[in-house]
This record gives C-alpha cells, sequence and structure tokens, in this order.
C-alpha cells in the first residue's frame, strides 16, 4: 500500500507536506530528498532517485561491508537524479547553528543521529545516519520527516513536529537545496559487482549475532533500493516482468530478521539465508536487465 504524507503543503510553516510520495520504497536519508524533489518538481519526480540500481558495497560497522552509501552520495545522486543541488552545504553543526541556518532559509536538508532525535521510536536505542527537514517559525524549530517503517521499538510515520532547538540533534550534514529545472529523467542503469567477498564476510564473522542484526538491515536497504527501481521503470512506462522476484526480496527480509532473532536467543541461523541471498543477487541482473533508451540513441 501506498503511503502518502497527511500533512498539506499549504500553510508557510509546512516543512513535510508532498501528497503522493512513495515513503515505503525509500530509505531514512533518500525519503526527504524526496519530499523536497516533488515539492519543487513535478509528482513522482522522486521516483528516479531509483534510476541507478547499485551493488556495491564498501567497508561498513562491525568490520563487515555495507550497501548503504555514505551522505555525500546520496546527495550527489539527488543532484543527478532528480535535480536537487545545493545552494549551501555545510558539516557538523550543533542546534544552534542549524537554527542560524533555518533562520535565514526556507528549508534545511539534515542528516544526524537517529539516537538523538525525540520524534524517532530509535530515540535511545539505535544509532544510524537519517535525515530531516527542518525550518524555524522564529523561536522554535518546525521538523517534518517522511520515513515510514516499522522497527523494533514501534513504528516511524511520516509526521511534523514542533521543538525546541535545544532537542533537535547535532548534524554532521546540513544543506539548502534548491530545484534545477529544466531536469531531465534519467536512463535506468545497472551498477552491480560480484557478491562473493560480500557473502563470504558476513559467513565468516565471528559474530554471527553482529553479522545478522547488520544483514537484517542490508536485506532491508537492499529490498528498497530494487522496489524503487521497479517503481520508476514502471512510471517511465516499461514493461518489467520483477514482481517474483520483488516478493523473493522481501521474503529474504522476513528470513534475515527471523535468523538475528534465532541467534539473539541462542538458537542456530537457518544455514539457506545466505544461499538464497546469493541467488537474489545473481538474479537481479537478468531481472533488471536494461535496454537502450531510445531518448539517447542518435
Amino acid at each position: 500500500m501506498t503511503t502518502t504524507l497527511a500533512v498539506p503543503a499549504t500553510t508557510a510553516t509546512d516543512v513535510t507536506g508532498a501528497a503522493g510520495v512513495r515513503t515505503e520504497l525509500l530509505d531514512c536519508i533518500q525519503v526527504n530528498l524526496a519530499v523536497l524533489a516533488d515539492r519543487w518538481g513535478e509528482p513522482l519526480r522522486h521516483l528516479a532517485l531509483g534510476a541507478a540500481l547499485r551493488f556495491q558495497p564498501r567497508p561498513g560497522p562491525a568490520g563487515l561491508p555495507t550497501v548503504d552509501p555514505p551522505a555525500q552520495a546520496h546527495l550527489a545522486d539527488a543532484s543527478r537524479q532528480v535535480g536537487l543541488v545545493a545552494e549551501s552545504h555545510h558539516r557538523d553543526l550543533g542546534p544552534a547553528g542549524l537554527r542560524a541556518l533555518a533562520d535565514r532559509s526556507a528549508v534545511v536538508y539534515a542528516i544526524g543521529d537517529s539516537y538523538a532525535m525525540p520524534w524517532l521510536p530509535y530515540l535511545g536505542h539505535a544509532h544510524m545516519d537519517h535525515s530531516f527537514l527542518v525550518a524555524s517559525d522564529g523561536t522554535e524549530a518546525l521538523v517534518g520527516d517522511a520515513y515510514d517503517n516499522e522497527t523494533a521499538w514501534g513504528p516511524a510515520r511520516p509526521g511534523q513536529w514542533r521543538l525546541p532547538w535545544d532537542r533537535l540533534p547535532a548534524v554532521s550534514v546540513a544543506a539548502v537545496l534548491r530545484v534545477a529545472d529544466p531536469h531531465r529523467p534519467p536512463a535506468p542503469s545497472l551498477c552491480l559487482d560480484d557478491a562473493a567477498d560480500y557473502l563470504e564476510a558476513y559467513a565468516r564473522h565471528g559474530d554471527q549475532v553482529a553479522a545478522l542484526r547488520q544483514l537484517t538491515a542490508e536485506t532491508w536497504l537492499m529490498t528498497r533500493a530494487r522496489r524503487l527501481h521497479a517503481a520508476y521503470r514502471a512510471h517511465r512506462g516499461e514493461a518489467l516482468d520483477a514482481d517474483a522476484h520483488l516478493r523473493r526480496w522481501d521474503q529474504l527480509t522476513s528470513a534475515a530478521f527471523i535468523a538475528q532473532r534465532r541467534v539473539e536467543r541462542g538458537r542456530p541461523a537457518p544455514g539457506s539465508l545466505l544461499t538464497d541471498l546469493a541467488a537474489a543477487l545473481a538474479a537481479d541482473r537478468d531481472v533488471f536487465a536494461t535496454r537502450p533508451d531510445p531518448l539517447e540513441i542518435p
């Protein structure tokens, strides 16, 4: 089911309104870029955030590889894929610095630690990079966050919150963005590295509880990425027979979570999880094989 943002984009103080954003397809860094892309562009422009389907692991937490790109890569994608470019870019701002930036900007896109965000169920529970939008009403912070997910500590849903500035977290990244027009939607592309080293790292990791916790997050990210890529190609009018493959990825996400819970309780993990993940990654190449874009043929 598609979840849309409930707050209308008609008031000067609204920082979330973007009816039609496919929040269920987006991760916590993409989703608030999507809000701005649709608000300043046109409906469903945000689907182009999935134009490039990638499997390009990099070093991650606990000595494990991750498919989660760094924040700067997300911002670069937003520029290339949906035409969001930074008018200004800032690093490592506390609440006072964030307020000063918001006081002179219509809205600020920011990334900080979910552990310190009072509107999220992750508060006090989980550390991860998480984005939000913030504006100033002259006195307080107006925080918008379109993130949509079920978490171990309760649901996270799109919304808007009015908070004292000192309750906001410090942020690692803050940007004032604008939309560049005209914008030409990008052609779909695949960047799929070999998965052998990635899978081996998870299989051989000395702490299987940590490995399965990370793998649960990894399969969640990969499933949303594939669903977003398929949605973008459908939006372009492309016939793509991916439904069964996407259900396979949904099942993998569930299986990883169940395996994590089993190992946390001292029971062995199902032996087929990494084999099934390897098969799904191999099948990506066939299911999502791209064809020449007619607009690109001379």
